[in-house]
């Protein structure tokens, strides 16, 4: 439900500024799944059995209700007790609730581009019996405190990537908070085989190789259902005519090589 509603969302709030990505990776890595891809996949796309949520032509509405049903396959699966006369769940399995509370650090006003989507799949969840709490504190140490303490069910925050796209930090075990490592690890994933492919892709210098391991470890990543892929900024730089010879300026600029990186060429007029 929650990744229906980033398209709509992330266009209302950024426009044409920032874009949907479907794996936790920076887009414009050299290690990102691309659409032409064999396997690759739009996020949580899929229901409990593991059918197509989603058709091409499918409107935005119709988008939803396909969402809503696949939600429930899910529900279903995990034990969720569902009443077919109101068309709700009505009780939870062992272990899980009725209620969760997602805190989005949007100042206490719902400035955050995830804002949009979370009262609307606040709404719809409220359909199939689920409820989803908003909390939007003014001081966003509220969140940080939660995730450091493991005390929070769902939040939504943002990072940078550097060029090299190493997990390490977010997604080894050693990162879980306490542990002396990163304590970027807010998701507290522990599983051995994650662990294994982060490191050896870290052991090799062949591109390739490194990029066939990492799509491995975003595919058990994103089976862990820890994180949402949301959005990826688009940076833009402006300049004087008047002030800079921009035929000076680095060209073929990417994320990670702007116009900074060949400021030696830079020149003023």
């Amino acid at each position: 439900i929650l990744a229906a509603f980033r398209d709509i969302s992330y266009e209302s709030y950024y426009g044409d500024a920032a874009a949907v990505i479907e794996y936790p990776i920076s887009a414009t890595s050299w290690a990102a799944p691309q659409k032409t891809d064999p396997d690759y996949r739009v996020a949580f796309s899929v229901d409990a059995d593991g059918n197509d949520l989603y058709t091409a032509d499918m409107t935005h509405e119709q988008k939803i209700e396909a969402a809503l049903e696949g939600a429930k396959s899910w529900f279903k699966a995990a034990g969720y007790t569902y009443d077919e006369a109101s068309g709700k769940f009505t009780a939870a399995p062992e272990g899980a609730r009725m209620s969760y509370e997602i805190i989005i650090p949007a100042g206490g006003t719902g400035d955050h581009p995830n804002y949009t989507v979370l009262t609307s799949a606040k709404e719809e969840l409220a359909k199939i019996g689920i409820e989803l709490k908003i909390n939007d504190p003014a001081d966003g140490n509220i969140l940080w405190d939660a995730l450091n303490a493991g005390t929070q069910d769902l939040w939504t925050a943002a990072w940078q990537t550097t060029i090299d796209p190493d997990m390490y930090q977010i997604y080894h075990s050693s990162s879980i908070a306490g542990r002396g490592g990163s304590g970027s690890n807010h998701y507290r994933i522990e599983d051995p085989e994650l662990d294994n492919l982060i490191v050896e892709a870290r052991k090799s210098d062949d591109q390739q190789y490194r990029k066939e391991i990492y799509k491995q470890a975003l595919d058990l990543i994103v089976d862990w259902a820890v994180e949402i892929p949301a959005y990826q900024r688009k940076n833009s730089n402006i300049f004087s005519t008047e002030r800079i010879n921009v035929d000076t300026l680095a060209k073929d600029v990417t994320t990670f090589y702007n116009w900074g990186s060949e400021i030696e060429t830079l020149e003023m007029r």
